[in-house]
């Protein structure tokens, strides 16, 4: 009676390959995902610190607008968006930490605050320098101190009311199915909203279907 030798068939071999590599496929997304919620836990902790940054701005300048101007810009909310009105703080020293302006999920760089300091702001500032965008139209008096149509007076900001959020254009802070971005409101805390409520991809500053006149900040909120 013959002996059947001792090892592994091809077909067994394959199947163990197979469980191998599917190990290591939900090691590696476990991996991925709990990095992408620390990334996600981070940039909440940067739109709160630019809420305490309009407070602390608020305190010492406060007279019915958020910040002035940026620097070089126009001075109706038209000729800036809201990711350089949000560079704002940097460039007058109320957030000096240039990391705070950047999510860590998306590839944006600011080069350690060269790209949004106040000598390069003007010609050179970019889309890539600064990960957030905000509600500037709503927040600025003209240079007469007059509101701009539609402002929203300081003393009448809904807490409820979104402010800021992650900037959607060019790439996505968070994209992919788990994808959606932080929110910050009116009231300074911060929301993490899921893709089934908000449209990554046209909830900042993006045309409608056609083009037209820019959809407002984050009016995409399905709420």
């Amino acid at each position: 009676m013959a002996r059947r030798e001792s090892g592994l068939t091809l077909a067994e071999l394959l199947v163990m390959v197979a469980i191998v590599v599917a190990l290591v496929a939900m090691l590696v997304y476990g991996l991925t995902w709990g990095l992408e919620k620390a990334r996600r836990t981070r940039c909440r902790k940067n739109l709160s610190w630019l809420a305490r940054s309009i407070g602390v701005y608020l305190n010492e300048h406060g007279d019915g607008r958020f910040l002035p101007v940026p620097l070089g810009q126009g001075t109706t909310p038209g000729d800036y968006n809201g990711a350089e009105w949000l560079a704002a703080f940097y460039w007058c020293g109320v957030m000096p930490d240039p990391g705070v302006f950047l999510c860590p999920s998306s590839g944006d760089t600011n080069h350690d605050g060269l790209d949004i300091g106040t000598h390069r702001a003007p010609a050179a500032f970019g889309s890539q320098t600064v990960s957030y965008a905000a509600l500037h139209y709503r927040s600025q008096t003209d240079a007469s101190g007059q509101p701009f149509g539609a402002v929203i007076r300081d003393e009448d900001f809904p807490p409820n009311m979104p402010m800021a959020c992650d900037d959607t254009q060019g790439s996505i802070n968070h994209g992919g199915r788990r994808g959606g971005m932080a929110v910050l409101f009116f009231d300074s805390h911060v929301e993490w909203r899921p893709r089934d409520d908000v449209d990554p991809e046209t909830a900042v500053g993006d045309q409608g279907p056609g083009g037209g006149a820019p959809k407002g900040l984050l009016w995409q909120l399905r709420n």
